[in-house]
């Protein structure tokens, strides 16, 4: 059970800031599933919406929003590919200004920067970086490790698989799916899964429902059309679509006619 917001303030578990607004129905957990226990702590100007769950480790930074029914900071259990987490509370930081819409979960590790904002119902696991300025569309699911810059958008229904990194201003459109695994393994002994996540450099844009395959780089603003299968690396300033996905012209060629 979760203890009380007073025993929590008296034992140094819970600091809050001036001028916050909690749900009196919000839940604040500190301890991990060891028993161990990590502080929250909630800057300035904070808003906890109702039926909030907040997990030791947690810290909102001044003016940070957590609407109705979001998770956040809880610690990651169980078998992920190739690994197994142990649910052990970790650290786990919402920057200045940043909205967690109703009932996103962010697990613990995660870092979001400031003025970001995760979508309804999106998911984030274990150690994910954003950046500040970026917006991710409801139900997302974006997997551990994933790196996200600044002034990224990343549109709903779209999955960013483990480990994928997203530079500075990416532009996803809906329904985007990455891929990072070329063998499909899953718990076959003697075999460690082999993993090769896409990469996006800085400004490249993925039309809504695209596909791109294990280890493919899109290149600095490259532009991919909707509904591609990208199985290649796409050069930068390039333009490509289809299926598979062809170079067919240049950004920068358009840019001047």
């Amino acid at each position: 059970m979760a203890a009380s917001f007073q025993r929590l303030q008296r034992d140094g578990l819970l600091k809050v800031g001036a001028d916050c607004c909690i749900s009196a129905h919000a839940v604040f957990e500190p301890a991990d599933i060891r028993g161990n226990e990590l502080p929250i702590i909630l800057g300035d100007g904070c808003r906890v919406g109702l039926g909030a769950v907040l997990y030791g480790g947690l810290r909102l930074e001044k003016g940070a929003v957590v609407e109705e029914y979001a998770i956040v900071g809880k610690p990651e259990f169980g078998y992920a590919v190739g690994k197994v987490y142990d649910g052990t509370g970790t650290e786990t930081t919402v920057g200045p200004n940043a909205i967690l819409r109703a009932r996103s979960t962010v697990y613990g590790g995660s870092t979001i920067g400031t003025n970001s904002s995760i979508g309804h119902g999106t998911l984030l696991r274990s150690h994910v970086n954003i950046g500040e300025n970026s917006q991710l569309g409801q139900l997302m699911s974006v997997e551990r490790c994933v790196k996200i810059g600044d002034y990224v958008r990343c549109s709903p229904l779209s999955h960013i698989t483990s480990s994928t990194v997203l530079e500075d201003r990416v532009f996803l459109g809906a329904g985007v799916m990455t891929i990072n695994d070329k063998a499909m393994v899953w718990k076959e002994d003697g075999v460690r899964p082999d993993l090769s996540p896409p990469y996006f450099e800085y400004g490249a844009r993925v039309g809504s429902g695209s596909t791109i395959a294990a280890g493919v780089r899109i290149g600095h603003e490259a532009l991919v059309g909707s509904g591609s299968n990208v199985t290649r690396d796409i050069p930068p300033f390039a333009i490509a679509y289809g299926n598979p996905a062809r170079v067919m012209g240049n950004v920068m060629t358009r840019r001047v006619a």
